[in-house]
């Protein structure tokens, strides 16, 4: 919700005009649609039962495959010639984000494990349809338009299908430092980094970007090393180089 309101705080300093929305057809309306019902709202609930249901590292290595998932549905649903090279690279991502989650610290202490891994597997087919989707949704409309369109609507929806079922009990006791944290992690993440994201598949094929970007525990694991004073250890620094080989290889 906070990320949405930044976007539409933005919209008056976009250099694409709001008329430009007429041009969008309703099969694009649609796809926008269904892109973050799937990938965000249904595919993140999915990521974080997965996460309480078998842990970080693991959700985390299962989920780090949605650059194979995307490149898959990108050939399917996009007509994009296969590409050799985008699929060693993304390869090599999947296993440098495998070594990143093993050099996690992780009691085994989960009850449902096939459950939680199915959630995590399905959850990376969501990720890789809703970029694919993304290509075609954003057609004639900026990456700024099109976040300012989906983010309150993705608030509402996940309010109307997760929240108020439950009468709102599991919101009451949240800190008000909880909800500034989560809502600046939303403004960062599903602000000004799903800009940035959809304006990337906007230039180039959503596979590419995917992989790209799937590198990402690389960073996270480097933050923590610096700011949380986290050891890196051979599996952290494994999946470090191969996460590089693979971005390497993508470029």
């Amino acid at each position: 919700g906070l990320a949405g309101l930044v976007m539409w705080i933005a919209l008056p300093f976009d250099s694409a005009s709001l008329s430009s929305l007429l041009d969008v057809s309703a099969q694009e309306w649609g796809m926008l649609f269904a892109s973050f019902s799937v990938g965000i709202a249904l595919g993140d609930t999915l990521y974080l039962v997965a996460i309480k249901e078998i842990g970080i590292s693991r959700t985390m290595a299962l989920t780090g495959t949605f650059p194979l998932t995307t490149l898959f549905w990108q050939t399917v649903l996009l007509d994009y010639p296969f590409e050799p090279s985008l699929a060693l690279g993304g390869g090599l991502v999947v296993l440098g984000v495998v070594c990143l989650s093993r050099g996690s610290a992780e009691t085994d202490t989960t009850v449902r494990l096939y459950y939680g891994i199915a959630l995590a597997l399905v959850d990376s087919l969501m990720w890789g349809f809703s970029s694919t989707l993304l290509k075609p949704a954003t057609l004639h409309m900026s990456s700024l338009q099109a976040n300012a369109i989906r983010m309150p609507l993705i608030a509402l929806l996940v309010y109307l299908v997760r929240v108020l079922p439950g009468g709102n009990r599991r919101m009451r006791g949240i800190s008000w430092r909880s909800f500034l944290i989560v809502g600046m992690t939303g403004i960062l993440g599903m602000g000004v980094g799903a800009n940035l994201f959809i304006y990337a598949i906007s230039q180039a094929s959503p596979a590419k970007v995917v992989t790209l970007t799937s590198s990402s525990p690389l960073f996270g694991m480097i933050m923590a090393a610096i700011f949380l004073k986290e050891p890196i250890t051979r599996w952290i620094a494994t999946g470090m180089l191969l996460c590089l080989a693979g971005v390497w290889v993508v470029i």
